[in-house]
This record gives structure tokens, sequence and C-alpha cells, in this order.
């Protein structure tokens, strides 16, 4: 799908600031909706499918999860972030997905960055970035962010470039359980 203008829905301003840098660098202009969506408790396919369902028509939705060996909590980072030296040392993988729904369609996009789990180092960034050392860099994400070992960037060039990942169908009911939200 071709278009100069996109809008994503966040209410992460951090998030938001690295996105529209992101396709600013594809000569994207990118804004922002806020429409507060309750997550489901599935695997992130279903979460970002979901979040887009619940939308109009061409917005993006994005749902990060971060997959670490021998653990099981997903899109769950912020118990990740309590939890963190039980995991310290262990391998990882950072997935960044974007959906948006057309023509009753959820159509999903993704980039990811396969790394290690180590102490906090860095200010910058946010989640866990500081936590997050990419696989062939020194530095963990809170202290450099390249668009190389940034899932982000490649789920946006992904987007971008029409590369679809895969399609899901529009959630309309969801009778599971939901994911709580701690802030």
């Amino acid at each position: 799908m071709k278009c100069s203008t996109w809008k994503l829905n966040t209410s992460n301003l951090r998030k938001f600031e690295e996105f529209k840098y992101l396709f600013a660098k594809y000569g994207s202009i990118l804004e922002t909706t806020h429409f507060d969506l309750k997550e489901i408790d599935a695997d992130p396919i279903k979460v970002v499918a979901h979040k887009a369902s619940q939308l109009g028509e061409n917005i993006i939705v994005e749902d990060t999860s971060l997959d670490v060996k021998g653990a099981s909590f997903g899109v769950n980072i912020r118990w990740l972030l309590d939890h963190l030296t039980e995991y310290e040392g262990r391998k990882a993988e950072w997935i960044v997905l974007l959906a948006f729904r057309q023509d009753n369609e959820i159509y999903i996009y993704k980039g990811s960055v396969s790394g290690i789990i180590v102490l906090p180092r860095g200010s910058a960034g946010f989640g866990f970035d500081p936590v997050f050392l990419p696989n062939g860099s020194t530095k963990t994400l809170a202290e450099s962010k390249p668009d190389l070992f940034n899932a982000r960037a490649k789920a946006v060039e992904s987007l971008l470039k029409g590369d679809v990942w895969t399609k899901h169908s529009i959630i309309e009911n969801w009778e599971g359980s939901w994911q709580k939200n701690d802030d």
C-alpha cells in the first residue's frame, strides 16, 4: 500500500517520536491517534490483529514482544523488567509487529532483532532498551539504537516496502482473557 501520510495509534510519545523519525526517512509523514484499546491475552499475532480490528481502516497499531529463551511472557514486558535478574545472559528476540485494517483484513508486518539480556546500561530509550544487547553490538539499545539493531526500523521498512509478513482475519468478538494493565 502506497501512502505518504500514515496514522499510528499510540499514547506513548517516545514511541511515536521514534516511529515519526523512521517514517520520515522514507519520505512519509506520521500522525498520531489515541484510542485506548484493551488488549487481549494471546499470542502477539492475535494481539496486534485484535487491536487493528478495533480501529478504522489504515490506522497502524504496534505490538512489541520479547521472546527470551526458556521463558514465556511474550508481550508482558513489564513483568520481565521486574524479574530481570532471572533472565540475565539468556538469548532473546525483540519482535515488533505493525498492523492495519484494510478491506476486512488485517495486514501484519514484522521486524525482529536477536540479542541477549544484560544488566541495565544506558539512559536513552524506554521499556527493555537498557537490558537488551543486540547480537553484533557492544551497546544496549538504551546506549545506541541504530536501524541495524532496531526492530521498529525493520518493521517500518517492511510496511513501507509492502512486504506483508502475514494476514489475519478481523477479530470482531473476543471471548478469551485480557491482559492486565498495571499502569
